[in-house]
């Protein structure tokens, strides 16, 4: 038996009514009316992947090509429904149905004390299902050990825990110092007040102390990072586990099969807790190679290999037959445009200070890799990049079809925290105190206070502005850097050009490669320019590319950033010199720090005449993010702060270029899945990667019914707001409500 609502079931049960479309319906000799008579199961939902995951251990890693499936496998403390209430996953929920939290001590104003409890049936399963083992404690403990133990597990989430959790930097360090420490031992070095993590075994809870006032914590336990993770026997078997048969899973789905860059089978676990909310009983994943094209979703869909597609602007013929030339009215009724998880997210072009070829290339290798250091500490170098890069060029990949004929993308992005995850209680989204503090400056350094500043999507504000915001002219910007090059020997005379590398993923060679070439040579014939940009060679593999990005190897890097929890410190805090981009950055092993000193500096391998002042400009941003995320409370305050730093960051160092927003303005699907039985809280961890909670229909769904489906969740949220005492929790008509209950 699965639940569903009954306004649900009634809005279901009129799709199956919906009148088909004629045979007429045909473009280039391809019949519609196939696809709107075709049926396919509904408790089967297959999809795509371009990567084998790497790793199935949620306390290892961050990388999106294994959160998309452990999303699926491994439960997280806390979740958020489609209509945005949290509840317990993992922990119970509060029964307490007034209560805006799940945590179940008394003091709800105390924004630093979190305590839960742990389900009585949460439960542990290997792959096939077996060795079913109660999730304790312990489990959580393990988690914070593995994660803590970063120098020697290489834990990618550790700094999430750094930035909340009481004691948690003190036990890092002193464990970076003392890798043979025991747990215990470590713990004792947790400094006042002891570590943030204790137990209660007889009662089954766990409570977060942190190190910070932080009302929007429950957000981050959305997060796969806060999960528990279990191991047989000693401790110190901790591993990434790459194999899929090794650990433990907690989750709605278990993996049956993996065969890499094949396919991936994860079927129903019927005994995860929520299990009368899974309707989809197996999801398949099936690889699309490094020779795919814009159009191989829509062709495995055609042909019923696929549950739905995601119509690619690149696909001319796939637009035509399902969009045509108007996108906001499509040609083709079952069509429909929904929250995509790239919404809040911000690709950005990094520059990495320490390529590890340093440590592990030839000699050559080595040399080149050096130069290439002390040419990215230059801040004539990130600008002159960042001024002079065509990002449009790239980016109209994606949004051609959207751009109305103008040159500049609507899908740029000019800040780094994604417009939407910070709103202050004015409603003012946080991209705007950016763009008011670069306002400021930009008045102060040109002398025209009419000079106005744009950072919203869609507007270019980076390409040829290099004098606005310094002050310098090309040719002066070309002459200081030139003079730099010489004098650091990264080139011999002034006719010579240098090399930086940048690292393209091989599953892009077939469709977004080509216009990024295409930008990096329009860059590169710029007359005078000494700088090069061409991709790292002999990279044929995704998950090669994968590796690679992985250990840092590489000069330029263009990576994607989503929140973990809804304020600005989940994209500022990242670019710490110890943050989660630290190995695109290159910050972590770029820099020594003096304790005594309390001071960063440049290693001396690639020590330049630059360094000092990256050093300081950098620490600088260090130690503010820091400060403000430890001290500021208050919205307002925090936001105009962080937005300071933020804007010293991309527009007075240039340390970052934000590129663009993957979401396009229209994201247009066609599928089998019903809209808006999946969460679409993009800013709460890994929520909205779950699929367990989609509903299938045997046939592709309307764009009609997809409005139906949107105004039915949009009434009921209206419906929560106006339920003040419970929220609508206890609202039995509604197939969420088992997720505010505990048996």
């Amino acid at each position: 038996m699965f639940l569903t609502s009954k306004r649900l079931l009634a809005s279901l049960s009129a799709i199956s009514g919906l009148s088909l479309v004629s045979a007429s319906v045909i473009s280039c000799g391809f019949s519609l009316d196939k696809i709107l008579n075709k049926e396919m199961p509904i408790d089967t939902y297959i999809t795509t992947y371009k990567a084998t995951p790497t790793s199935w251990n949620t306390a290892y890693t961050f990388e999106p090509i294994n959160q998309n499936i452990l999303a699926n496998t491994s439960a997280t403390s806390l979740g958020v429904d489609e209509y945005g209430r949290v509840y317990g996953d993992i922990y119970e929920s509060n029964l307490n149905l007034s209560s805006d939290r799940v945590a179940i001590n008394e003091d709800t104003k105390n924004d630093t004390v979190f305590t839960y409890k742990i389900r009585d049936n949460a439960k542990w399963y290997k792959w096939d299902g077996g060795g079913e083992t109660p999730i304790t404690v312990d489990d959580f403990d393990t988690a914070a050990e593995f994660i803590m133990r970063s120098a020697t597990t290489q834990s990618q989430v550790t700094t999430l825990w750094l930035n909340f959790i009481k004691g948690a930097k003190e036990i890092n360090d002193y464990l970076k110092e003392h890798t043979d420490a025991s747990w215990y031992e470590a713990k004792t070095h947790a400094g006042n007040g002891g570590f943030g993590l204790t137990f209660d075994k007889n009662k089954k809870t766990v409570t977060y102390t942190l190190n910070k006032s932080a009302p929007y914590f429950e957000s981050l336990l959305c997060y796969a990072a806060f999960s528990p993770i279990h191991v047989d026997g000693d401790r110190k078997t901790m591993s990434n586990t790459g194999d899929f048969k090794v650990p433990y899973y907690s989750g709605a789905y278990l993996p049956k099969e993996v065969i890499s860059q094949n396919s991936m089978v994860l079927e129903k676990n019927e005994n995860y807790w929520f299990k009368d909310l899974v309707t989809i009983k197996k999801i398949k994943y099936l690889y699309t190679s490094t020779k795919a094209t814009t159009s191989t979703d829509r062709e495995l869909f055609e042909a019923g290999n696929l549950s739905g597609f995601l119509v690619n602007n690149g696909d001319n013929q796939g637009w035509d037959r399902y969009i045509g030339s108007d996108i906001y009215h499509p040609t083709f009724s079952h069509v429909y445009d929904t929250p995509v998880i790239d919404s809040v997210s911000t690709s950005s072009l990094f520059f990495n200070t320490y390529n590890t070829l340093i440590d592990t290339g030839s000699e050559e290798e080595k040399q080149t890799a050096i130069k290439a250091s002390k040419l990215l500490q230059n801040l004539n170098t990130r600008l002159w990049i960042s001024t002079k890069l065509d990002r449009s060029v790239l980016i109209k990949y994606y949004s051609e079809k959207f751009d109305g004929g103008s040159d500049v993308s609507k899908m740029l992005r000019n800040v780094f925290t994604a417009p939407g995850v910070g709103i202050d209680s004015d409603g003012t989204d946080y991209y705007k105190y950016v763009e008011k503090q670069l306002q400021k400056t930009i008045s102060s350094n040109s002398g025209n206070a009419e000079t106005k500043i744009d950072l919203s999507d869609g507007v270019d504000a980076y390409k040829d502005k290099a004098q606005m915001y310094t002050g310098k002219t090309d040719e002066e910007i070309l002459k200081q850097l030139k003079e730099y090059m010489l004098k650091e020997k990264i080139i011999t005379n002034e006719s010579d050009k240098f090399t930086l590398r940048v690292l393209l993923n091989p599953a892009d060679n077939l469709t977004l490669n080509p216009k990024a070439i295409n930008m990096y040579d329009r860059f590169n014939q710029i007359e005078g320019n000494p700088i090069q940009i061409k991709p790292v060679e002999n990279v044929f593999e995704a998950d090669q590319y994968v590796d690679l990005s992985n250990k840092g190897s590489f000069d330029l890097y263009n990576g994607n950033w989503w929140p973990d929890y809804a304020d600005p410190g989940t994209f500022l805090n990242t670019l710490l010199v110890n943050g989660d981009n630290s190995y695109t950055t290159g910050t972590l092993r770029t820099f020594d720090y003096d304790a005594s000193q309390k001071k960063y500096s440049v290693k001396n391998i690639i020590k330049s005449s630059a360094s000092d002042e990256y050093a300081k400009n950098y620490q600088s941003y260090n130690d503010s993010i820091i400060s403000i995320d430890q001290n500021e409370s208050n919205i307002k305050k925090r936001y105009e702060k962080f937005a300071e730093q933020e804007a010293n960051y991309l527009y007075k160092n240039f340390f970052l270029m934000p590129f663009y927003i993957r979401s396009a303005p229209k994201n247009y699907s066609v599928s089998y899945v019903v809209p808006y039985t999946t969460n679409y809280a993009f800013t709460y961890g890994s929520s909205a990667l779950k699929d367990w909670s989609k509903i299938l229909n045997n046939k592709v769904v309307s764009l009609e019914e997809s409005e139906k489906q949107k105004q039915r969740g949009l009434d009921y949220k209206q419906e929560i707001l106006n339920d003040k005492d419970k929220r609508k929790k206890d609202d039995i008509n509604e197939r969420n409500h088992i997720l505010f209950k505990n048996s």
